[in-house]
């Protein structure tokens, strides 16, 4: 009779264990999405001048999607250029550094044979000095208005509205001759669709078997057609109310063959815990077999 309870309580606790860790099929649903979605601001306040795309048209990174209203800054772009090439007050003062530098070779030369006295020398050397200042004075200032040349140039690239991506435009939010304001400087929406996304909510303990780069398998749109895609994310931190974790997933689409906004179906494998929470745990406990509940036979 011993032997028989040993037994029992043996296939009992067998039982358990296996039932803790039996895999079973599990579904989460989600939509797929751009993978990415760009506002396209204005970096400055002015006039829309010009507008170069319609909702559609497919855009490379730094095409010229608008344009705002540059003729202020291009006339000053012209005035600044004008005094960045003005070189003439240069060349007369480097013309002056020359003399005054073979005149003070000259008066030390006259110094050494006694035919020049030491304060003519001393001013000779005085106007070479100030000579090679107003030199330096004038380069100085030339690089300024070279500087400033330069910072005029950047405004009028800044009145450029180009493409940060390469990606489809969906949405022109502003017409040719409006304002773009400070609160207000979106001018157009642009997608990225050769690559999509879709984001799920899975358990935790499904969760804890995935990782980046791992591939998935999805069933995408209303015909559910099988997908191959990447694991791009698993967030680190799960949701208490839910017990669920954001998993972010990478659904290559170069053809353009799969549509943006429709269902996305992911079955994967789910794990769950046993008693302690833990998952997938295979090892026997042989505490848990002392408390395995015992089967009593009555002789008769």
């Amino acid at each position: 009779m011993n032997n028989i309870h040993h037994y029992i309580s043996l296939a009992v606790l067998a039982t358990c264990t296996l039932s803790s860790t039996i895999s079973r099929a599990a579904e989460a649903e989600s939509f797929t999405e751009p993978y990415k979605r760009v506002d396209v601001p204005a970096a400055e306040i002015g006039i829309l001048a010009e507008i170069r795309v319609t909702e559609g048209d497919e855009v490379y990174p730094t095409q010229l999607l608008a344009q705002l209203d540059d003729s202020v800054l291009k006339a000053s772009l012209e005035v600044a250029k004008s005094a960045k090439d003005a070189t003439g007050s240069r060349l007369g003062a480097t013309l002056e550094l020359e003399s005054r530098q073979k005149q003070l070779a000259s008066y030390k030369e006259l110094r050494e044979r006694g035919n020049a006295s030491v304060r003519e020398l001393d001013r000779s050397e005085t106007e070479y000095q100030q000579a090679k200042s107003r030199l330096q004075s004038i380069n100085e200032e030339l690089e300024v208005r070279r500087l400033e040349y330069e910072r005029v140039k950047a405004q009028i690239k800044q009145r450029r509205i180009e493409s940060p991506i390469s990606g489809v435009v969906v949405e022109i939010r502003k017409d040719q001759g409006e304002f773009v304001s400070p609160t207000d400087p979106v001018v157009m929406q642009i997608v990225q669709l050769d690559n999509l996304k879709a984001v799920f909510s899975v358990p935790l303990d499904a969760a804890a078997q995935m990782a980046v780069d791992q591939q998935v398998t999805l069933l995408v749109g209303h015909n559910a057609v099988p997908t191959a895609a990447v694991i791009e994310y698993v967030s680190p931190v799960a949701d208490a109310e839910s017990g669920s974790v954001r998993i972010k997933i990478r659904i290559p689409n170069r053809e353009r063959q799969l549509q943006s906004g429709v269902v996305a179906r992911w079955q994967y494998t789910d794990t769950p815990a046993d008693n302690n929470g833990l998952v997938g745990d295979r090892t026997p406990r042989v505490g848990h077999a002392a408390a395995s509940p015992s089967i009593h036979f009555s002789a008769h």
